[in-house]
């Protein structure tokens, strides 16, 4: 849920109590000329009553609680709309952001090219047996076969009889495939054996999202920067940000100190934190002159730490200020241009009331329309 943010500026106390002393005023000044003060009176109270200003500071929280609820976002903290505004970068993990968890095949290396055939067919035939992840991706390259005696080599690998042939499938050193190559730089690597002879080797890597360079682009249109960092290696990160279109990326460091390095050189910096217990926080760091870098939380996500998650939240962020913002305006533009006219006796309580009333319509609408730019996920159905 997210709290209730607490308006610093234009407090509903301080908006009461101008809308009285103006309702006084005005009554009391028609009464000092020999005048019925009431009528005039009425017609500020109700023309500038703070409904409509209640609207443009309640409503965008309100929506957001509920927009909130769908998009997994739990919390946003008071100051989170101002301190996003300053935000020019956001430091995300790409294993962490970009990818679905799963593997998938990005090369096939056969000793003989004439047997790469081969390697996909019997890797991939004995996979279907193989429930991890490395497993679903190989089974991807062939049809189920006829596998018998299969047998599960924690550690090592998988081995078993496909079409009457002996085939094992896994570590690189166990199936006899040592090579000066260090296959680990382009992902996972397995080695395929056919009747006890080594046919070539399988590499496998981090499936990358295919949304990923739209939702980039997203945050992109949000003003932010997306910058990847990943202690990994330079050949793996480099593929991520290739395949999701993003031209800034680091490799062998931590998100989190990129994003210090990145706030001592004066940037204010935003930051993917993934909790220990899973939560995702989007945060805020900037350098302060007295303390060194500091972290401001901005908002609370689901466990998930996917890019489509972190665009909503995001999104949901800056819209709370900026719909506050929009709203706010409307409404005090629309009571300071009618008024006067209340002043001046010209606006009969009824008139008053219909002026306010529309006031007040038009600010609800221009509270509400600052989230209608956010995509909700699909309902689950029942």
């Amino acid at each position: 849920m997210i709290p209730l943010l607490p308006v610093r500026l234009l407090p509903p106390t301080a908006v009461l109590g101008a809308d009285l002393v103006g309702s006084g005023a005005t009554w009391a000044g028609w009464e000092a000329t020999g005048r019925d003060g009431l009528s005039p009176a009425l017609a500020v109270l109700l023309l500038a009553a703070p409904v409509g200003l209640m609207a443009a500071l309640w409503l965008p929280e309100w929506r957001a609680r509920r927009v909130g609820q769908r998009l997994g976002v739990h919390t946003i903290a008071p100051d989170a709309s101002e301190l996003w505004r300053r935000v020019d970068s956001l430091v995300l993990d790409p294993l962490a952001s970009l990818t679905t968890g799963r593997l998938t095949v990005t090369g096939v290396q056969a000793d003989d090219p004439d047997h790469e055939r081969n390697v996909r067919w019997f890797a991939g035939a004995l996979a279907h047996s193989y429930d991890d992840p490395v497993g679903h991706a190989l089974a991807k390259l062939a049809g189920r076969g006829r596998v018998t005696h299969v047998k599960h080599l924690p550690g090592l690998g998988i081995r078993g009889m496909v079409d009457r042939h002996p085939v094992r499938v896994g570590e690189p050193t166990w199936i006899g495939h040592a090579d000066p190559v260090d296959w680990s730089w382009f992902g996972t690597t397995v080695a395929v054996e056919v009747d006890q002879r080594p046919l070539g080797r399988i590499t496998l890597a981090e499936e990358v999202r295919a949304d990923a360079s739209g939702q980039l682009g997203r945050l992109r249109r949000l003003g932010l920067t997306p910058v990847l960092a990943s202690p990994d290696s330079e050949e793996c990160i480099a593929r991520l940000a290739r395949l999701s279109a993003s031209p800034v990326w680091h490799s062998g460091t931590e998100p989190g100190r990129l994003a210090r390095e990145l706030a001592m050189a004066g940037d204010t910096v935003g930051l993917v934190h993934v909790e220990t217990d899973g939560t995702v926080s989007l945060v805020v760091v900037e350098c302060d002159d007295l303390h060194g870098p500091v972290r401001h939380r901005g908002a609370t996500c689901t466990a998930s730490a996917t890019v489509d998650h972190l665009v909503h939240a995001m999104t949901l962020v800056l819209s709370v200020g900026r719909a506050r913002r929009r709203a706010i305006t409307t409404a005090l533009v629309l009571m300071l241009l009618a008024l006067p006219f209340a002043v001046l006796g010209l606006l009969p309580p009824v008139t008053a009331l219909a002026l306010a009333a529309t006031s007040w319509l038009v600010a609800t609408a221009t509270a509400l329309w600052g989230f209608t730019g956010i995509r909700l996920p699909a309902e689950p159905a029942v």
